[in-house]
């Protein structure tokens, strides 16, 4: 009895791994059974891609009523695509119905930030950045607003994303946020506000940085969508270089033209200097043949 209690627990086990994610439209299914992959932070559903489960208990998998991205995953080209929700509403992740926006403090899914209400217009241009939704941000499954100063308590979440390399050795990455102001961060030892780091400033984290990109060799470097720079100088030498080529396309182009010119003299030359001598012996041989056909006839006048 002993020997077959595992072999009792794994197979329930087994089911439940081959239901996750698998189930079409009217199949049996348990909402409470909605999870959050702890490795790749995905959210894991009883359902198929294209639904969700109606109840926590004893539910069936029913078409999603919303979708959260503008082109849904999983839908052919003939298949009716869930709406998109209207501005000041959001789309779970289960994708169940538009929901309006949650206030300051009531709880969010991972990394859902547009879940949360924004601030007034005035504190919004302030707060807002790259890094959150309008000023608010979801930080461990909480709405908060990213208004906190330097010198301030702050919130630290540490997102870790598990995956396979390519030679199948696991790698992670960790994604840090806070609730600082765009120019502080939040400090993982004091757990308070202070101001970012410099571009080649030492660094650990991109939150560290004025730029949000700690590069590979510990500095505060520009993220790669930073348009190139190109320097006073540097317009310079490009404005010499394009004059400088000019001008020897004109000079080569010039002495190519000179030679051309002086070839097309010579051989002109060539061919009237041979016309003018073709002729002059044509008529020192028609003055030859002349002269005898006179002396010949003198001659016979004589006889």
């Amino acid at each position: 009895m002993r020997s077959l209690l595992p072999l009792a627990l794994l197979i329930p086990a087994f089911f439940c791994v081959v239901r996750s994610g698998s189930l079409d439209e009217g199949a049996l299914c348990i909402g409470n059974n909605d999870h959050i992959d702890p490795s790749t932070q995905k959210f894991i559903t009883e359902c198929g891609s294209k639904y969700f489960c109606s109840a926590g208990t004893n539910g069936t998998c029913i078409p999603r009523q919303c979708r959260r991205d503008e082109f849904a995953f999983g839908y052919a080209p003939t298949e009716t695509v869930p709406p998109l929700c209207a501005a000041g509403s959001f789309c779970p992740d289960n994708g169940s119905a538009c929901t309006p926006w949650r206030p300051v403090g009531d709880a969010c899914e991972l990394g859902r930030d547009e879940q949360c209400a924004p601030p007034d217009d005035a504190d919004r241009a302030t707060w807002s950045s790259k890094q959150n939704f309008n000023g608010s941000v979801c930080l461990q499954m909480q709405c908060r607003y990213a208004n906190v100063t330097v010198g301030q308590p702050c919130v630290i979440d540490n997102t870790t994303y598990m995956d396979v390399g390519v030679a199948g050795e696991p790698s992670s990455i960790v994604v840090t946020r806070d609730n600082c102001r765009t120019e502080y961060f939040c400090d993982g030892t004091s757990s308070t506000c202070v101001p970012t780091q410099a571009l080649g400033s030492l660094c650990q984290t991109d939150q560290q940085c004025s730029t949000y990109n700690c590069g590979s060799q510990g500095l505060c470097t520009d993220p790669p969508e930073t348009p190139v720079r190109v320097a006073p100088w540097q317009y310079a030498l490009t404005g010499i270089c394009i004059a400088a080529a000019m001008v020897a396309t004109c000079v080569m182009l010039t002495f190519v033209h000179k030679r051309h010119r002086h070839e097309n003299y010579k051989e002109i030359r060539e061919y009237y200097t041979e016309q003018i001598t073709l002729r002059r012996n044509i008529i020192a041989l028609h003055s030859s043949a002349a002269a005898r056909y006179s002396y010949g006839d003198e001659k016979a006048v004589r006889y």
